[in-house]
């Protein structure tokens, strides 16, 4: 099996890092020469008898140099108790096995109000309220449309990152009651370095 660069595996344990120490934060000054570009993102839906979903659109913009990722849905009956799962994992070339960075289920009624949260989840939370609609407590009401528009991630948010790679996300939303993921999105990505014109000076 061929071994990471020590470069590389430094920095997926600096990654890892971020993501459990309880205390950690971001430094704001930080510099980053590379950019996350997104490739596509998608969403499905086990609720095929829509016990719980009324409608959902995903998808992306249409501009190629700053793409964006959009997510919409709208509930048939308000949804309180319920899980959000995240994974995100760096694909990497066969045989080599893909880097899961984060495998993670929560409470969301906790994630909503940003209570006990990963260092990683919690962020993205507070990130989040630039995009979306999202109530920061519990429940989800019906009848309303509920999204995520126009989000982009920039990497300066995070600790620095030094090297390209393709970057896959999973997310969904899941009722407890029900045991249904009402809506789960694919975000296909990939980190890559910043041309010259877009670095930050």
């Amino acid at each position: 099996m061929k071994e990471m660069k020590p470069k590389t595996l430094g920095v997926l344990i600096i990654i890892c890092l971020c993501c459990w120490l309880p205390n950690w934060k971001v430094e704001a000054g930080a510099k980053n020469n590379f950019e996350l570009q997104t490739d596509n993102f998608t969403c499905s839906s086990e609720d095929v008898k829509s016990r719980i979903l009324k409608e959902y659109h995903c998808g992306i913009s249409k501009s190629s140099k700053r793409r964006t990722w959009r997510m919409e849905f709208m509930l048939l009956q308000p949804v309180a108790d319920h899980d959000f799962f995240m994974k995100i994992v760096l694909p990497r070339r066969r045989p080599l096995t893909d880097f899961v960075l984060l495998n993670v289920t929560t409470d969301g009624c906790q994630l909503l109000a940003n209570r006990n949260q990963v260092p990683l989840l919690r962020l993205g939370r507070n990130i989040m309220e630039r995009f979306s609609n999202f109530p920061k407590q519990c429940p989800f009401k019906a009848n309303y449309t509920y999204y995520i528009r126009g989000f982009r991630l920039d990497l300066n948010l995070l600790p620095a990152v030094d090297m390209e790679t393709p970057v896959h996300v999973e997310l969904s939303y899941q009722s407890k009651q029900q045991g249904l993921r009402w809506i789960s999105g694919y975000l296909e990505a990939r980190v890559q370095r910043m041309s010259e014109k877009k670095r930050p000076k």
